[in-house]
């Protein structure tokens, strides 16, 4: 995932700055004195020196899907991640040097949120945005501490935070969740008041993973009704146990009846 922002963030500078065929290299390597010795062209180099979460984004709510063969899959959203760039230009002139930051500060500058036009590998199918934003050079270290560690010259720099996502989450199937008991009462008394929530889905006849939208769905004898959603997904709270009727009535005027028990197995309707 990161190799992919990377990618991305040459592609960006690449059209950004602008930088033609062959006049400026990006290079990702670590800026150290071997490295810079063996430069022969103007270079911008973006070295990846801090990773950590942006926690302020952290978001443990799971989306669940239903699959239509009654199941669901559960997906726990990726992590967002903070990748901090030190950003420095290589060049035999200084004022090439200036040249080539003065252009990249006004790229960053424009780029709040990198254009998904660039984005490369993984990225594209993420539907996270890849944040980016200009901090001060000492946010996380010392820049004399750093180039000391790099065995390098002190050198005029920029810091890039790009803010991805990174999948850390496998997702999780299961049975869809067709009955829920809650249960109220007074702690130390045995007396307990229950309220059962039940679900089901109506699917057409014949074939059980083909959802039906938009079908009339009431219990006999009671207030409950509801229409199914875009899912054909329906439920109802606070159903008595015992045994039931559900009444359905399609939008173009079939209808029928099924009956059920509460609590049971299954409240699924065919059409």
């Amino acid at each position: 995932m990161f190799n992919d922002a990377d990618e991305t963030l040459k592609q960006y500078l690449t059209a950004a700055i602008p930088i033609a065929n062959g006049e400026v290299d990006i290079s990702f390597e670590r800026p150290s004195r071997e490295w810079s010795g063996r430069l022969s062209r103007p270079t911008l180099n973006c070295f990846l020196y801090d990773i950590r979460e942006r926690s302020g984004f952290r978001d443990d709510t799971a989306t669940r899907i239903a699959d239509g063969k009654g199941g669901f899959r559960a997906q726990r959203p990726p992590r967002r991640i903070d990748l901090s760039y030190m950003v420095t230009a290589w060049a035999r002139e200084a004022e090439d040097e200036h040249r080539i930051l003065a252009r990249t500060l006004a790229a960053m500058y424009r780029a709040g949120e990198i254009d998904r036009r660039f984005f490369q590998g993984h990225l594209l199918e993420s539907e996270y945005p890849v944040l980016a934003r200009i901090v001060p050079p000492d946010h996380v270290a010392k820049p004399a501490d750093l180039w000391g560690v790099l065995d390098n010259e002190l050198r005029t720099s920029l810091v890039w935070v790009l803010t991805v996502p990174l999948d850390a989450f496998t997702p999780v199937e299961g049975p869809l969740v067709t009955t829920r008991e809650l249960h109220v009462g007074a702690i130390g008394e045995d007396w307990r008041e229950t309220f059962i929530q039940v679900a089901g889905t109506a699917h057409r006849r014949g074939a059980p993973g083909e959802t039906v939208p938009g079908v009339r769905v009431s219990v006999a004898g009671t207030a409950l009704r509801m229409v199914t959603g875009p899912d054909g997904r329906f439920n109802f709270p606070g159903v008595p146990p015992g045994d039931h009727t559900i009444r359905f009535e399609t939008e173009d005027g079939v209808s029928g009846e099924r009956a059920i028990s509460v609590p049971g197995s299954s409240y699924d309707i065919e059409l």
